[in-house]
């Protein structure tokens, strides 16, 4: 039955992704905006492959179709508004040991559901915002710690309240307290199936915080302030590490303009406590004192297709030994933006790296889009596994160089603002670390390529 309604589900979505081109968007006519009811949505499918995986635990070669439906209801009575949002994320044909997991599968999910009021003018200031309360996604400032990634079939959802209100010049603030929900089912066998159950609110994981933003305020450049707490305890059938953690950081960066330099300068240190692992027998609360960086400058060229150039260096803490824990934790940050695509392949992130790069992406007319993004890899720390790929030499003796990554993508808007075609692909060209680690696998360097249509209604 489970294998029936799979197929059935996914004929559907690619029926959807055929004809939700022509389809009129719902929630557009004229009644149903007196009625104050809308509902959107969106049809994806992507398919991908991976060969050379760097991941010890994972194969060499892997393939994978995925689609992921969203829909999208809202009602609004006039300042307080209700809206919910169904994700309904499936996989087909990958690996029984592939590296997909509950980010690529979460099947018939309630991802948002939350009571939203507005706001208006505060303490005297004009300006607008909503505060919400239920469960919901969210993001704050570059997304490096907290952010809604698209690319993630499944993301990160929240129960609890947060509030984000903008001023008439820009300025933001942004509050949230929330527990996290775990993603279900969690074990392969499920994942494999598609199997819908449904997310459970963690009672043992509670992250609150904040940001507050300035806009413009030397020489048109934001200047942003955040601070996150994380705790985390185990519970019944749940064994943690006990994360007891405090992000703090700031970030200063100018919008790109056209024929105008840009740039970005974020940092963020880490302090409290953690367990190297989840296993009950690790009790030492290990102190944490890590951190992250990113710099970049970047330029704009007035020309049609207004090309941009940046060139960046990229910095997050790694080390694990003794009674010290310096491997940063990026909570629950995005990773495509700086590191690109993740699910199959996703070896980066910020954890253990320092890494200097240079971009370039462009827009030659209305419909496409480019950007191509080249990047050395070393390792912050010698000793610590290697960003998201789990490869580590405890002695040290495999050096810091993790060799080097060249990614691209290309987007066309086949029909403008209803179907969308996107392919992708990257190249890790594995150093000397990612080669002579003792768990490293011998597979030669990771190569990635994916193709994604997009229908939305």
């Amino acid at each position: 039955m489970n294998g029936l309604f799979n197929i059935m589900s996914g004929a559907a979505a690619v029926a959807l992704l055929i004809g939700g081109a022509g389809s009129a968007r719902a929630g557009s006519s004229d009644d149903t905006d007196r009625s104050g009811f809308s509902i959107e949505g969106s049809v994806r499918a992507r398919g991908e492959v991976v060969d050379g995986q760097v991941r010890p635990t994972a194969p060499e070669s892997d393939a994978m179709l995925s689609f992921r439906t969203l829909i999208t209801a809202s009602y609004d009575f006039g300042g307080v508004h209700l809206t919910a949002e169904l994700d309904d994320a499936r996989s087909y044909f990958q690996n029984s040991r592939s590296s997909a997991g509950t980010s690529e599968v979460n099947a018939l999910e309630p991802l948002q559901a939350y009571l939203g009021v507005d706001l208006g003018a505060i303490a005297g200031q004009q300006g607008e915002g909503v505060v919400r309360v239920g469960r919901f996604t969210t993001s704050s400032g570059s997304g490096r710690l907290l952010d809604r990634p698209d690319w993630s079939n499944s993301p990160n959802s929240f129960l609890g309240i947060d509030a984000e209100w903008t001023s008439a010049r820009g300025d933001r603030v942004f509050l949230l307290a929330t527990r996290l929900f775990d993603k279900l089912p969690s074990d392969r066998a499920s994942i494999e199936d598609n199997e819908v159950e449904l997310d459970r609110a963690n009672a043992g994981l509670h992250f609150w915080g904040g940001s507050f933003t300035r806009a413009k305020l030397v020489a048109g450049a934001n200047a942003e302030i955040f601070a996150f707490w994380l705790d985390e305890r185990d519970r019944a059938g749940r064994m943690t590490r006990d994360r007891d953690l405090v992000t703090f950081g700031g970030r200063v960066n100018r919008e790109p303009a056209k024929g105008a330099f840009d740039f970005e300068i974020e940092g963020a240190l880490q302090h409290g406590t953690t367990r190297a692992t989840t296993s009950a027998s690790d009790l030492l609360d290990r102190k944490v004192r890590a951190g992250m960086g990113n710099v970049a400058i970047g330029y704009s060229f007035a020309t049609g297709w207004t090309p941009r150039v940046t060139a960046f260096v990229s910095y997050a803490s790694g080390a694990t030994g003794g009674t010290d824990y310096r491997r940063f934790d990026p909570l629950f940050g995005g990773r495509r933006g700086d590191f690109g695509p993740i699910s199959l392949y996703g070896p980066l992130s910020w954890s253990n790296i320092v890494s200097p790069g240079v971009s370039v992406e462009g827009k030659p007319s209305k419909k496409w889009d480019f950007a191509v993004k080249a990047r050395k890899l070393f390792l912050a720390s010698a000793t610590d596994s290697f960003a998201s790929t789990s490869v580590r030499d405890a002695t040290g003796a495999s050096g810091r160089d993790a060799g080097f990554q060249v990614e691209g993508r290309v987007r066309n808007w086949l029909v403008p603002k209803r179907l969308r075609v996107e392919a992708g692909a990257a190249l890790l060209a594995k150093g000397r670390f990612l080669t002579d680690a003792p768990n490293a696998p011998a597979t030669g360097d990771m190569r990635f390529g994916y193709l994604t249509l997009s229908s939305f209604f």
